[in-house]
């Protein structure tokens, strides 16, 4: 009896234990989030340091890379978990992405997308158009079959990059200028640029000889 009970003892260590090391990893993960973003607010992303993070987050170095690889992979991951949601598939437009939150949350934290983009954002943009452009390729596939998501593999490679970059076109431009565009109505110059290029794009596709794919132009 005395066994059974030393033994349900342990086993109740461990999983409290266990228990502790999750809260204590997702405490950790939280302070170093919000630590990054109120840097963001202060300064560009290029002029960030993990010490500045660690030290803002009051975390050691160690727990810093026990949750991301670098500075970029800590982006990419915000990025990818928190914005890239905001950017909805369309299936009955020509623009892929509705990205009328994401627009609102950049119209919302100016600064934190001046800091991701100006002058000393390094390779901020860069990270931002790689996180975009995989959204936009799981986006695509959803889309009625009239687009040309099931055109020639180098065009969607070139639609994928054109849609991203546009994208952090209307971002940047915003920025720079300090607008007061609404969100609705970047979204609508969003749409009218891209819809536009890809309609043209799929019209040219529909004129073209059978078995002639827009790739023989390049």
């Amino acid at each position: 009896m005395a066994l059974i009970k030393h033994k349900s003892a342990t086993v109740s260590d461990v999983h409290g234990n266990s228990a502790k090391r999750d809260r204590r990893v997702i405490r950790s993960s939280r302070q170093i989030d919000a630590a990054f973003v109120e840097l963001l607010g202060r300064r560009a992303y290029g002029n960030i340091r993990v010490s500045d993070i660690t030290k803002k987050a009051g975390v050691g170095r160690a727990t810093f890379y026990a949750h991301y690889s670098s500075k970029d992979d800590l982006l990419s991951s915000q990025f990818r978990r928190i914005v890239a949601p905001m950017l909805a598939a369309q299936r009955n437009d020509f623009c892929p992405l509705d990205a009328t939150a994401f627009f609102a949350h950049v119209t919302a934290s100016p600064q934190i997308y001046r800091a991701l983009t100006g002058p000393e954002a390094g390779r901020a943009p860069r990270i931002l158009r790689d996180c975009i452009e995989q959204r936009v390729r799981q986006a695509l596939p959803e889309r009625a079959s009239r687009t040309v998501a099931d055109s020639f593999d180098i065009q969607k490679v070139i639609t994928t990059r054109f849609v991203a970059t546009s994208l952090l076109s209307v971002l940047e431009c915003w920025v720079e200028s300090n607008a007061c565009e609404p969100a609705q109505g970047l979204q609508a110059i969003f749409s009218k640029l891209v819809g536009g290029g890809l309609a043209l794009l799929a019209a040219q596709d529909s004129k073209m000889p059978s078995g002639q794919g827009a790739g023989s132009n390049f």
